[in-house]
């Protein structure tokens, strides 16, 4: 996260993530191992309630970056899902 020493805007939101993180642990010491997962996957939504990915690097598989990249490359290469009645 060295962008985040450079960058005055998100040294700033890495400090109210961290602020964040501080409360919910002073809450409950036992977060990390009791949360819940989110529903679309996101590690940050899990620990903090929220997502915010124009931070977020951590995770290489991340589902909503997958998914974001999935529908570029079907808007790009101008594909169409089209899924039957059956199904």
């Amino acid at each position: 996260m060295s962008w985040g020493v450079e960058d005055e805007q998100r040294r700033k939101d890495i400090l109210e993530l961290m602020k964040i993180s501080e409360e919910i642990v002073r809450a409950n010491p036992n977060h990390v191992n009791e949360v819940n997962k989110s529903r679309n996957g996101c590690w940050m939504e899990q620990m903090y309630g929220m997502m915010r990915c124009d931070f977020c690097d951590l995770s290489a598989d991340c589902p909503v970056r997958e998914e974001n990249e999935w529908q570029e490359y079907l808007r790009v290469n101008n594909i169409v899902i089209v899924r039957g009645d059956d199904q």
